[in-house]
């Protein structure tokens, strides 16, 4: 009697978990997404936390930030960009039924009004007011977005989730728990002939650049001035050359369009600001 009783219990019990299954696979909607879901240009796999951290950390990611996510999915990125470290979002996804779960989960987790969502081709979405830019699509989107990115204002970062761009080399790349992110700082245009002031002395520099890298050569009263150590990330610049009397003299400084200023200082060079106009 005993074993009667507790089988018709254990049948019950597994009768009644199947039914509550079933009716949980019913209640959800017919369009609801699921990881490997296939977009017009990627597939839909989601980004974990700890990767999206350390690419908002790369980027430098602060409030006065507008974070833009390419194929944003469930809306992690931007929701993490808005709620993490305080600055205002936008989602650009095409699938309905993710740009609804992104919506969902930015209100569930308090951030609804510093994050939209746009369901639009990520090629056609409005970059101009981006200052970070991050990614997590296919190998043959990234290259046909690649010259695009480049052409961003000098200054705004991109970030990527495993994928490159090509034959743009990262500033940066880290990995996170056996995975990949990368960072590019769009470089401002430096190429040409430059006229260097530091108090009373003139120095020519010429720059030849190839994307973020670059090559400086030097000239002052008609002789080859030896440029070292040159380096460019996004507006910001920095070089060695050598003073008339021949001490070190390490540059720091900004670019802002066909201008240069900064402080420079070294092993026997008097500390001073600095300026360049590009000829």
């Amino acid at each position: 009697m005993r074993g009667s009783a507790s089988a018709r219990v254990s049948l019950w019990g597994i009768a009644g978990a199947a039914l509550l299954a079933s009716c949980a696979a019913a209640a959800q909607p017919a369009d609801a997404p699921q990881i490997g879901q296939v977009s017009r240009d990627s597939v839909w796999v989601p980004t974990p936390e700890r990767v999206i951290r350390r690419m908002l950390q790369m980027a430098d990611t602060t409030p006065d930030d507008l974070v833009v996510d390419l194929g944003s999915g469930d809306g992690r990125i931007p929701i993490h960009a808005a709620r993490h470290f305080g600055a205002r979002a936008i989602g650009v996804e095409l699938e309905e039924n993710l740009i609804r779960l992104a919506v969902e989960a930015a209100r569930a987790q308090g951030v609804a009004e510093r994050v939209r969502f746009v369901r639009q081709d990520l090629f056609e979405f409005d970059l101009g007011s981006a200052t970070v830019v991050a990614l997590y699509i296919s190998p043959g989107v990234m290259t046909r977005l690649a010259p695009r990115l480049r052409a961003l204002k000098p200054g705004t970062r991109v970030v990527s989730h495993f994928f490159t761009l090509g034959e743009w080399e990262p500033d940066e790349s880290i990995r996170v728990d056996d995975r990949t992110a990368h960072l590019w700082v769009v470089p401002a245009d430096v190429r040409g002939t430059w006229t260097l002031r530091t108090g009373d002395d003139v120095l020519s520099v010429t720059v030849e650049q190839v994307r973020q890298r670059i090559t400086l050569r030097g000239q002052r009263a008609g002789r080859a001035v030896p440029v070292i150590g040159a380096r460019l990330r996004g507006t910001e610049i920095g070089f060695g050359a050598f003073d008339p009397d021949g001490s070190v003299r390490h540059y720091r400084g900004r670019i802002e369009g066909a201008r240069m200023s900064g402080d420079s200082d070294g092993p026997g060079a008097a500390p001073g600001p600095w300026s360049a106009t590009r000829d």
